[in-house]
């Protein structure tokens, strides 16, 4: 059996249906590109016989998966003119089918049973009518993977909603709800059942016979105004300029997106179509496409389908979960639970204050506009409020979320386990406090886990599990179920200091902290971070954290490492959160005020006192590019020794991990990309210039200069 399959029935109407064999999905590859071909030129010598084509996937619930990403990520960076005129070709070679076929002179009709995302949706593009089931979702969301639409999908979008619907569609990547592609204007109908697909799309070829798509009809003009519109002009100046501002230049496919949409938008279909496949091309050869694709193509599907988690036992789900601590942390846990049908017990040291966590449930339900009166009720009545351990003895899963202090965790957690069933699973939100240490409170350290949620948790979509020594491998893939089950991203780590996270974002600030010490000035250290790519700079993140929570962190480090016979010896950083706490009370955000000022209208200036307390004889001048470098390489090198310690195993972890959880440069493809793009050998040389310079933390680590000498890749 063939990839694509025509079956013609008794009115005429050609059934077009994708099925390729051996693969839970339809890929455009190469396979594609040869069978529709085919296909499509058997229509062109029978389609005075045709009344219709109706296009559909033989795949139950899977229409079309896009491009074949693998066999991206396999092309040579460093092609040669004549290879990339070679390349060129074969990418109109690939666009030419879809053409003929919307320009067929009959009625096409796509029904789309599944997610059609990329390339499955620039299939349905070329079709003039797009039927869906309600429940898929549909999108181009090429940018994401730091691409554009390469089979006309860029052309047919920005033709089908108008420049400026085309730029926020493509440009944002996203993935649309049947409903909300139907409101965009990407479908033409949404219907409940795969019978009732079938028979809306071929009714509507029987009754539009003369179909066409509205680009090919004479005086077609673009919706919403074209370039001479006062209005499109103004956005078509300013974009590049607003781009540049967010993405600071680092993410190509934004730039590029802008320029593509304008000059397609010029020109005839035909001089449409070769625009999108230079501009597709030049960001296939880009560096960053190739860091998103294996990240967030790659890895990401690696990690979903269960790469860290244990091959027993069979997946669980968890009915009642229990949560120990009703503030924001709990609460927003809480509603997570409950949004997903999770019956939820949400316990605190008396009723009152257990019944305050219902009220962040309910806000949430509020901010959440695709949620009506009716959900958001049942909701929270799947929230129950409790005082009495005794509570939780019914629940699946219990995570404790109460302040972070050993002493409380331990008290909490011995009390409570003496209620739970033999084999419920205990996991400890926490950020940094160690599970070893932890699990001994309780009788069963094999049941015992850390889930290490990011604040705000009902947004934030990472989980950083982490093992003890003594956490038993069914915890962990019933700590790994349930984050899923969450709609949460799993990272799986072993314990250790910091675990990963919270140890490679807390290297760059103790670098900023380093560099004030040094006297760089402050805008020069923040900014060095903004060029990287960070959304937040290193003195701003102290200030969220507060500094005061470091002070205290910094006072426990070093009593545990005097209880352990080890000498402590302040480092630049301790130096600057003890001034900061000690002299100046500048204890940080939550405290009226940090290493910035923050004022009424929500805005924030750095703290004057920064020059006259950290450089009273001026500031000290050093190159732009060596803070920048500091910055940014204290996070790898820490992730590096992080994996040659064998905290993190996975490369896919570690990368995932650094961006969705800890603000990591996404353009980079996170920590252990980042090698791998910056190249072995340059960093490790890099690093040794820096190490010379300002210290042994850049000292490379052993498992750099394997790389370096082997030239393996982290993968």
């Amino acid at each position: 059996m063939g990839y694509i399959q025509l079956q013609k029935d008794a009115d005429g109407i050609v059934e077009l249906i994708f099925d390729q064999p051996g693969k839970s999905v339809n890929i455009m590859g190469e396979d594609y590109t040869q069978a529709m071909r085919a296909a499509v030129a058997q229509l062109q010598q029978s389609k005075e016989t045709i009344t219709g084509i109706y296009v559909r996937s033989g795949k139950p619930g899977q229409f079309f998966a896009g491009g074949d990403i693998n066999r991206m990520l396999s092309m040579d960076l460093k092609m040669d003119t004549t290879e990339k005129e070679e390349m060129f070709n074969n990418v109109m070679l690939a666009k030419a089918p879809l053409r003929i076929l919307e320009t067929l002179g009959v009625p096409v009709a796509v029904g789309i049973n599944g997610p059609a995302l990329g390339g499955g949706f620039e299939i349905a593009l070329a079709c003039h009518h797009r039927i869906a089931l309600r429940s898929t979702v549909i999108g181009l969301p090429e940018a994401q993977l730091g691409l554009i639409p390469g089979a006309d999908g860029l052309v047919r979008t920005t033709r089908l909603l108008g420049i400026q619907k085309a730029m926020e569609v493509i440009s944002q990547g996203r993935q649309y709800r049947a409903e909300k592609a139907l409101e965009l204007g990407l479908l033409d109908a949404v219907v409940d059942s795969e019978e009732d697909m079938h028979r809306a799309a071929k009714r509507w070829i029987r009754e539009n016979p003369d179909a066409t798509q509205p680009w090919d009809k004479k005086g077609f003009d673009l919706p919403g105004g074209s370039h001479s519109s006062k209005s499109i002009q103004q956005m078509l100046n300013f974009a590049p300029l607003r781009v540049k501002n967010k993405t600071r230049g680092l993410m190509p496919a934004q730039q590029v997106i802008t320029a593509a949409i304008s000059d397609t938008s010029r020109v005839d279909f035909a001089s449409a179509q070769r625009i999108e496949a230079r501009y597709f091309i030049k960001l296939l050869l880009d560096q960053t496409a190739r860091n998103l694709m294996r990240t967030f193509f790659v890895q990401m599907n690696d990690l979903k389908k269960g790469a860290s988690r244990p091959s027993e036992p069979a997946p669980s789900t968890v009915s009642h979960l229990g949560i120990l601590g009703a503030g924001q942390m709990g609460a927003a846990l809480a509603f997570c639970a409950a949004r997903q049908g999770i019956e939820v017990t949400l316990l605190d040291r008396n009723q009152e204050v257990a019944t305050r966590g219902l009220e962040y449930a309910k806000r949430c339900c509020e901010k959440d506009k695709r949620m009506d009166a009716t959900r958001a009720s049942e909701l929270v009545a799947r929230i129950h409020p409790a005082a009495d351990y005794g509570a939780l003895s019914t629940c699946d899963f219990v995570i404790e979320a109460v302040f972070e202090d050993r002493r409380v965790k331990a008290e909490v957690t011995a009390g409570v386990e003496a209620q739970l069933q033999q084999d419920t699973v205990f996991a400890s939100n926490t950020s940094a406090l160690p599970i070893t240490d932890l699990a001994d409170a309780c009788n069963r350290p094999h049941n015992f886990i850390g889930m290490h949620f990011f604040s705000p948790a009902e947004k934030m979509p990472l989980v950083e599990i982490i093992c003890g020594q003594k956490t038993s491998q069914e915890a962990l893939a019933k700590a790994f179920d349930l984050a899923m089950q969450l709609q949460k991203t799993p990272i799986v780590v072993q314990d250790a200091p910091g675990f990963f996270t919270t140890r490679v974002i807390g290297a760059t600030i103790l670098q900023g902290a380093a560099l004030l010490v040094e006297g760089i000035n402050p805008i020069l250290i923040e900014n060095a971070a903004h060029f990287n790519g960070s959304p937040v700079g290193p003195l701003a993140i102290v200030d969220e954290i507060s500094q005061a929570t470091a002070y205290k962190n910094g006072k426990q480090n070093r009593l545990d490492l005097e209880a352990r016979g080890e000498t402590y010896v302040e480092k630049p950083a301790n130096i600057a959160v003890r001034r900061m706490v000690e002299e100046f009370d500048r204890q940080g955000k939550a405290y009226g005020g940090g290493y910035y000022e923050y004022h009424e209208d929500g805005s924030k200036t750095l703290w004057g006192g920064l020059k006259e307390h950290f450089a009273p004889q001026g500031y000290t001048d050093i190159p732009f590019e060596d803070i920048k470098d500091r910055l940014m390489f204290s996070q790898v090198l820490e992730a590096l020794r992080a994996m040659q310690e064998g905290v993190i195993k996975s490369a896919g972890d570690g990368n995932i991990g650094s961006i969705m959880g800890i603000g990591f440069p996404a353009h980079t493809g996170g920590v252990f990309q980042f090698v791998n793009s910056y190249g072995s050998r340059e960093l490790l040389d890099r690093c040794r210039y820096l190490a010379e310079r300002y210290g042994e933390e850049f000292e490379p680590p052993a498992l750099l200069e394997e790389l370096a000498e082997t030239q393996r890749e982290l993968v």
